[in-house]
Order: structure tokens, then sequence, then C-alpha cells
């Protein structure tokens, strides 16, 4: 029987995920896992069943009725899979990851598109083909994630240990978590007011670095997650004050940057941790709290009312954020928000036929973050037009490899490539120029998915790359969590982990299947150096801090 088989619990008399020893252990819990993960799995079964009749009765075409069949058959690849207590205690970040590909590729599609009154394969002129390619690429990840449960019973690398001792798994205090989310607004305020190079793809490997350092902007939202990270120390009753003035002053920074998704973030990367706590029995269920009832309307009225128009009204002010002052930015994007007229007029905008490029699939602009089937499908159509293993497409994806280390390296190993010219677009630019469009194009930063950028430059081996480049990858990002018999899943998240999980569940699908390549050169080593040396930082701030009061109390 094939390994993919074999590693279905329907078909396996022991679980994969319980046999030998495993890179996380279980605590003394019950297999079953957490009354929570139970109920929603079965949720998800009612949710996804029903949208799957409404979605095929109320769009009865073939080829809608054909990928709502998809949707059912990855959810029922992926729940007794991944969504297991076993699983998720066992193999947390790569578990999450699977669930992330199987949410923004099958599940919420169908539910999102339902919800805006939409067929699940709306504006899709290749349905099939999108949904072909996403069956094997869950079947290929399936296969490459069972080999690494195998493969992670022989110990080779004493990686933990390594990160032990750099500090990774140690909880920080409340003072270092307020340190390193201030460190990251001042990073965040340096690369896009003063230095202005986060609007480059290239710069200087210092400004570089402290673009790196953003992401920590987040850090003091996780004061409420401490058991995930193995903190002891209970939240101040002043703290939510003080979480809601910093998101007040995140926000405007937002603006300033004209970015959505730099106050998506602080929020998704905490409903994920959250999500992941109570998945795992961390965390009490008081879910069906009437107070935690309204605050959970009050919190998706926010993202699809309020925030949804904040982020369509810095896409209407786009276009001048590089020729105007900050100051004049942040009071354009206000006006535009209070514009009803202007954002309906916006979101009425057909570019179906008006673009060579159409990426319309949802109509709010946070849901598509996290489910938007046209990149694959404008991918593919592409790819048709270029056709299979594209030398100009294969050169470029070798070249994007190489670009990915630093340029030190590069220059010892005398490898001749132009980052400047390689990093000044992306993968979906370069397919839509080789494809007849104009060199301006280029940078233009259209997502790409690796299913059309992958057959344009393996042709099928893509799936093979993808397979064989997500097995390292899986093991990388468990390496950051660690056993700990105190924890009421037996496993302690190191903060770094719990920072990148938006990330993590966005992580597939990504434009090229050689991204996998890129995060072991570099994605992987940056995420953690970037982490151990703002903890440290932070870490020795404190204790000055400490110690400059014990000294004025003293005295």
């Amino acid at each position: 029987m094939p390994a993919l088989l074999l590693d279905h619990p329907a078909l396996s008399p022991t679980p994969p995920a319980l046999v030998g020893p495993a890179p996380v252990g279980l605590a003394p819990a019950v297999r079953r896992g957490p009354a929570f993960l139970r109920g929603f799995v079965r949720w998800s079964w009612v949710v996804l069943v029903a949208a799957s009749l409404i979605q095929s009765l109320w769009f009865a075409t073939q080829a809608n009725q054909v990928a709502v069949l998809y949707v059912l058959g990855a959810w029922a690849l992926l729940t007794p899979t991944f969504l297991t207590y076993s699983s998720l205690a066992r193999y947390p970040i790569s578990s999450f990851l699977m669930l992330g590909f199987g949410a923004t590729q099958f599940y919420l599609p169908l539910l999102f598109t339902l919800l805006e009154g939409k067929p699940l394969v709306t504006n899709l002129e290749l349905p099939y083909a999108v949904f072909e390619h996403s069956m094997l690429a869950l079947l290929v990840l399936l296969t490459a994630h069972y080999c690494y449960r195998v493969l992670a019973r022989v110990r080779l690398l004493h990686t933990r240990s390594l990160l032990r001792r750099l500090g990774v798994y140690t909880p920080p205090t409340h003072l270092q978590l307020w340190l390193m989310g201030l460190i990251g607004v001042a990073a965040m305020f340096y690369i896009y007011v003063v230095s202005q190079v986060g609007w480059a793809m290239t710069g200087s490997s210092s400004d570089k670095f402290i673009q790196t350092l953003i992401p920590f902007s987040y850090a003091p939202y996780f004061i409420y997650s401490g058991r995930l990270y193995g903190s002891q120390q209970r939240p101040a009753k002043s703290t939510a004050l003080w979480l809601l003035l910093f998101t007040i002053m995140l926000f405007v920074v937002s603006i300033g940057r004209n970015s959505r998704a730099a106050f998506m973030l602080s929020f998704t990367a905490v409903g994920f941790s959250y999500g992941l706590g109570l998945l795992l029995g961390v965390f009490e269920n008081n879910l069906l709290r009437w107070r935690n009832v309204l605050l959970a309307g009050l919190g998706i009225w926010f993202l699809m009312g309020p925030m949804s128009d904040l982020g369509t009204a810095m896409v209407i002010v786009r276009e001048k954020r590089h020729d105007i002052s900050k100051s004049e930015l942040i009071s354009l994007t206000y006006e535009a928000f209070w514009d009803e007229e202007a954002l309906r007029d916006y979101r009425a905008i057909d570019y179906h036929g008006i673009s060579a490029w159409d990426e319309s699939y949802l109509d709010n602009i946070f849901t598509a973050r996290f489910a938007n089937l046209k990149f694959n499908d404008e991918s593919l159509l592409l790819n048709r037009q270029v056709g299979n293993e594209n030398p100009a497409i294969y050169r470029y994806t070798i070249d994007y490899i190489w670009s990915s280390l630093p340029d030190p390296l590069i220059r010892f190993l005398g490898i001749n490539v132009d980052k400047t010219q390689i990093l000044v677009c992306s993968f979906g630019d370069y397919l839509f120029y080789t494809a007849g469009n104009v060199q301006e194009t280029l940078s233009g930063f259209r997502t790409g998915h690796f299913a059309g950028t992958g057959m344009a430059a393996f042709g099928w081996w893509y799936l093979l790359i993808l397979g064989l480049g997500m097995i390292p990858v899986f093991s990388l990002f468990d390496k950051l969590v660690v056993r700990d018999t105190a924890s009421a899943a037996g496993i302690r998240f190191s903060l770094c982990a719990l920072l990148a999980l938006t990330g993590v569940f966005q992580f597939l699908p990504f434009e090229s299947v050689v991204f996998s390549v890129t995060f072991l050169t570099r994605g992987w080593l940056q995420l953690v150096f970037s982490y151990v040396l703002l903890y440290s930082v932070a870490r020795l701030l404190s204790r000055l801090f400490q110690d400059a009061g014990q000294g004025s109390a003293t005295s």
C-alpha cells in the first residue's frame, strides 16, 4: 500500500504519529484530545457539508460541483491526519502549516465565496486545473509529511540543544515583550519613514536586517498567551489598556506606511495562537460565554466593516504614497475612509477584461488574504501561454535561489547573479512578463502560485521538488517547539514560533516551489537569529531597568 495511504489513520492500524520516538512528547492526556478539538472537527464538518450542499444546489454548474467534491475530499484527508491530538502535540507547527494549506486552498474559499453569494469557481477560467493541481499538491504534501515523521525518529542533529542554549525556548517576561514590541515599532518607523527602504526589494544589509525586526512589533499581544510559551507571569490589570494604546499607535504607523498587513498580523497571529491553545487543551474553552460571544461578534463586525473600509481606503490612496508626506498620506486615507461613495465605487470596479492581470475573487480584502484562488488560476493561464519547462522561467527560478544567499557568500562562491535584477520583481511579475507583457510590469509584485510557476519552470517535476523541499521545512518549523511536562499539552512553543504563525498558516501556497529552498538557506536562520538577538537585547535592557529601579528604591 502506498506510503500516503498508510499515513491516513483510517487505513493504518497504528497512526505514524504514535509510532516510535517523536520530535516532541505527548502529555499524559487522553489520546482523543480535548473536548474542544473533537467539537471543532465535528462542527467543521457540519459547516462544510451544509456549505457544500448550498453551493452545489445554488450554483449548479458542473465545474462548481466538481470543485465542491475536491474540497470535501481534501478535508477528509486533512482532518484525521492533522486535526488530531497526537499530530498537533507531536508535530504542532508542521500540522498547523498543513491545515493552513487545506484551509486557504479548499475550505475557506468555499465558505467565503458562499458568504458573498458567489460560486466557488467564481472568475476562474481554469477551475478544473486549479483544483486538480491543488489536490495533487495536497497528496504530495501528505506523503512528504509522512516521510518527515519517519525520518524524525532518527535524531542526527541536536538542534534543540543548541536552540535551548541560545534562549529560544526561554519564556520572555512581560517587560521583555514590551521592549521587543517597541523595538519592532522603531524598526518599522525607520524602514518606512526614515530610510524608506521598505518599499524596495534591495538595500543595504543593515537596513534589510532592521526590516526583519518589524514582526516583533506584535510581541506585547502575546502577554495573555503565556501558557503556550511557558510563562507563569500573570498579566497586570492595566495590560489591556496599554495594549489598546499600543494598538492605536500601530494603526497610525500602519496607515503611514500604507500597509493593510501591518495591522492584520497583530490580530491573526494572536488569534491563531489562541486557537492552537484551545485545540491542545492549554486554554479552557470559555468561548460560549455571553461576554466572549459578544466580543467575537464585535470583532467580526470590526474586521468585516471598519477594518475592511480602512484597507480599501489605503488601496485607493496607494499610488500617492511615494509622492506625499506621511502626514498627508494619513490625512488622505482618513478622508477616503469616510467617503462611502468612493469606497463603493472602488469595490464596484470589475477588472475582468479590463486588465491583462486579474486577481479578483473575493470582495472583502481581508478574507481575500486567506482565500484567493484567482492567483492559482492566473498563474496556470500564464503557464499555458509560456509553456512547460520554459527556459527563461527556469533560469529566473535558479537565479532566485542564488539571490537568496547573502552577498558575501555569493561573491565567495563566485556565482554570477545580479540580485537587483532578480529581486526587483515577483514570480508572478516574471511569468506575466514572459507571457508577452511589457517590461514595466516587472515591478508590480503580482502574486504568483507554485502550480503555474512550477509547471512553467520544471513541468510536472515541480510536484517532486515541492515534496522533497517541504520535508526539511516541516522539521525546522517543529524545532521551535520543545517538551514541557508542566504544560497541559506536554509541549512549549518558542515565542519565535508564535510570532510567525500567520506566516506559517500562509506558507503554502508560496509563489514557487523553490521557496522551500530559500527558507532553508536563509528564511529559518534569519527568523531564529533575529529572535535570539532581539530577545537578548530585551533581556539586557530589562535587567538594566530593574537594576535602576532597585537602585532608586534603596536610595
